[in-house]
């Protein structure tokens, strides 16, 4: 791997991916790049990776059983210290399903070298990982067919 630090741009991010065996995929809706790896876990609806102004930032969303929020939201500084390089919380819209976000940033405004950016992502995908895992023996979130199993089958009227 080349040692040599480089100013990040979403090209030598793709590459250095594509060197670190990383599966990822771009859209057409935002500036990330859509991180396959933890996309197939279960539980999450999406990780991204970008590049901001102060660096790298790698977000994945959790989608939360509701019934769950109350047991998660006691728990988030257990979690927050049990996973120092992850920041976790809570992201509750009115109308949609409450999410679990964990996020993790690179600080690179001096530069980044490939192996710092593997090690970056697969470090925080990891992470990722054992945390989601906890979380759905915690019952925290929805596990496969439980989302399709908790929709009301039809309206009340």
């Amino acid at each position: 791997m080349n040692d040599t630090i480089n100013r990040l741009d979403q090209e030598l991010l793709q590459r250095w991916l594509k060197e670190a065996r990383v599966e990822f995929h771009e859209c057409s809706d935002c500036d990330g790049l859509h991180l396959g790896a933890l996309r197939g876990i279960e539980g999450v609806v999406d990780s991204r990776l970008f590049i901001e102004r102060y660096g790298l930032l790698i977000t994945t969303e959790l989608e939360v059983r509701p019934m769950a929020m109350l047991p998660l939201a006691a728990d988030l500084g257990r979690l927050n210290m049990d996973y120092p390089t992850l920041k976790i919380f809570l992201d509750v819209v009115d109308d949609a399903t409450p999410q679990l976000v964990i996020a993790a940033v690179f600080p690179s405004k001096s530069g980044l070298s490939l192996s710092q950016c593997a090690q970056f992502v697969s470090s925080t995908c990891e992470a990722t990982r054992k945390l989601c895992a906890e979380c759905l023996e915690l019952d925290y979130l929805f596990a496969e067919g439980q989302r399709a199993a908790a929709m009301p089958k039809s309206a009340l009227h």
